[in-house]
């Protein structure tokens, strides 16, 4: 599932993106292989506003698609408005379109109206589109912890990276 070894997907996030990492989570190396961990992919305005995330290890198909998807959606946004105004609009706009295309949100939600976690019904990236639909451009350092602990299951840490073996 290493997406970003693609040359499709690296070419292409290249030339629309700066890409960057963060560790927030502890994981293993034994005998060379990373055990453990999980991954989140972030595509953030230049002041670090989500537009969107991919929540999981994808396939390179997957992240070409859901990179695309983001700059092509950006550019319908600019259409509208060329000075970036109402850019937060349009993309909760936009991720609830694809809530409710992808995921038939409607029939879950009323299918589930007592039940205040029905959202965990949802796979990761109806989770992901529900979280940015609901919340207007945020900044990565307000949601980067609910994707990881709520959506991907995993605990954030500061603890070092663990070797084992040779």
């Amino acid at each position: 599932m290493n997406a970003l070894a693609n040359p499709e997907v690296g070419k292409y996030l290249n030339e629309y993106f700066v890409s960057s990492f963060q560790k927030v989570a502890s994981f293993r190396i034994v005998n060379g292989k990373k055990q453990g961990g999980n991954v989140a992919s972030y595509f953030c305005t230049s002041d670090n506003r989500v537009l969107h995330a991919v929540a999981g290890p994808v396939d390179a198909a997957t992240l070409l698609r859901e990179a695309r998807w983001v700059v092509e959606t950006y550019k319908m946004a600019l259409l509208e408005r060329p000075d970036g105004s109402r850019l937060s609009s349009f993309f909760r706009k936009a991720h609830n379109d694809r809530l409710h295309a992808e995921h038939n949100i409607d029939r879950l939600a009323r299918r589930n109206r007592m039940n205040r976690d029905w959202y965990r019904q949802l796979d990761r990236p109806g989770q992901v589109h529900l979280l940015l639909a609901s919340t207007a451009l945020p900044r990565l350092d307000q949601v980067y912890k609910i994707v990881f602990e709520k959506i991907l299951n995993e605990r954030i840490s500061t603890a070092p990276v663990v070797q084992k073996g040779t």
